[in-house]
């Protein structure tokens, strides 16, 4: 099912709740862009584009991001896709974030996970990151192919 309007959704959920595997989901049902502040992130590092150099050096530091760099990366992209129907995961994370696409742009629905703490434990003590690709892999459920 595509949808005949522009249709605009955010995914919140902390991280191991399922945003990324509820997201393919959705986009596939639905034909929505998906935009993924980690994919982007992790992009905008790897290619040493201007935000991504600014990103890495407040990771290296062991610090988050700023929301305004963020919301950068954010809103650049949204840009490049703002006729068509998205789904934003893992933006906004903070009242500022959320402030600053309130003034861009207005959303249709939320989709907040509520997964009991337990469960994102299990889901993260489980995943395992292949650097390179960016893959997440699940020792129980999705484990790398070794061939």
């Amino acid at each position: 099912m595509v949808l005949k309007r522009i249709f605009r959704t955010v995914i919140m959920g902390p991280p191991g709740s399922g945003k990324g595997t509820v997201s393919g989901r959705i986009v596939k049902r639905f034909g929505l862009t998906h935009l993924s502040s980690g994919d982007l992130l992790r992009a905008n590092i790897k290619a040493k584009t201007e935000l991504g150099l600014l990103m890495k050096s407040c990771i290296d530091q062991g610090q988050l991001v700023p929301d305004d760099i963020i919301s950068r990366l954010i809103l650049t992209e949204m840009r490049s896709i703002e006729q068509s129907s998205w789904l934003l995961d893992g933006y906004p994370r903070t009242l500022a974030q959320a402030e600053t696409l309130d003034g861009v742009c207005s959303v249709d629905r939320v989709i907040n996970l509520d997964v009991p703490f337990q469960t994102i434990k299990q889901r993260l003590t489980s995943r395992w990151l292949h650097l390179p690709s960016g893959r997440v892999y699940n020792i129980n459920f999705n484990p790398p192919k070794i061939s």
